[in-house]
């Protein structure tokens, strides 16, 4: 038996920081957007091993690897016997603010179940999935959802279909830890969810309405230390996009209204050594 996934990107459109726990990690409420850029998982069925390899022989592929991880945690915790090959094509590029590790760890959750042919109720799944990452509960389901507490809380929104995105990479990847080492409070004019949240779900969110309702505070914290990173908004915006960095970095990406205006940025973005990718929101 064989399955094969695509596990994709995604972007925060709002991110605000709302307090730190006791344990440490902090309380957050983010609306999260998969976007059509994919890393690719085939599963194949084997006798009792957990094998993983990755087209990036740079990423891990032991059990630091979060793929692997995924399928240990299932196999131990039901009891499979049998194994699997697993092979991890990687597009999404690491440390980027764009969830490919846990977007792939959704991968191997939703394939193993079916593969090992388990009996998981969805929200034992998400149980699962929130010791692997905080945002890996969001993957499972993707679209456009809300996701508080540490990011693990899912709250499904109205789809935002097909609105246009440019990602841009620096080439290099920003620590997520360090970043929210950096978070001091109380934080300066604290931003409401409500606006954007209502837009979605109202289902009138546009190219215009992220101007005005798109935000990550992260930003604050990566941008004075990351001089590349803020270049990279700073040129998105005098190209007419709404733009904003993702997650913790070091991605940013512009929304785009148009085919014309899209030919212009790619023109303008051809000057610098940044990679870049035209997506897309999906469901």
């Amino acid at each position: 038996m064989k399955i094969n996934l695509k596990a994709p990107a995604k972007v925060n459109l709002f991110l605000e920081i709302t307090g730190k726990r006791p344990d440490g990690y902090h309380n957050l409420e983010t609306i999260m957007q998969t976007i059509s850029l994919y890393d690719e998982l085939s599963f194949e069925l084997s006798e009792s091993a957990i094998e993983l390899e990755c087209s990036d022989k740079n990423l891990a592929s032991d059990e630091s690897n979060i793929v692997f991880k995924a399928a240990k945690v299932l196999k131990e915790r039901y009891g499979v016997k049998a194994g699997v090959k697993i092979f991890l094509k990687k597009e999404i590029p690491t440390g980027a603010g764009l969830g490919g590790g846990s977007s792939d760890a959704a991968a191997a959750l939703k394939a193993l179940v079916k593969i090992w042919k388990l009996n998981i109720e969805k929200e034992e799944l998400q149980n699962i999935a929130s010791k692997l990452g905080a945002d890996v509960p969001f993957f499972l389901t993707g679209g456009t959802a809300l996701c508080e507490a540490i990011g693990d809380i899912v709250t499904p929104l109205k789809a935002i279909e097909g609105i246009g995105i440019v990602l841009v990479n620096p080439g290099f990847g920003v620590p997520t830890a360090g970043v929210y080492k950096k978070i001091k409070f109380p934080l300066t004019n604290q931003r409401k969810i409500n606006k954007i949240k209502t837009l979605i779900c109202d289902g009138s969110f546009n190219t215009k309405d992220a101007f005005d309702s798109c935000f990550n505070r992260l930003e604050e914290f990566v941008l004075p230390d990351y001089p590349q990173i803020a270049e990279i908004k700073q040129v998105l915006t005098q190209l007419g996009c709404a733009s904003l960095m993702s997650g913790s970095g070091a991605t940013v990406y512009g929304i785009f209204e148009s085919a014309s205006q899209l030919k212009n940025i790619q023109f303008k973005l051809s000057e610098y050594p940044w990679k870049t990718w035209t997506v897309h929101s999906v469901l």
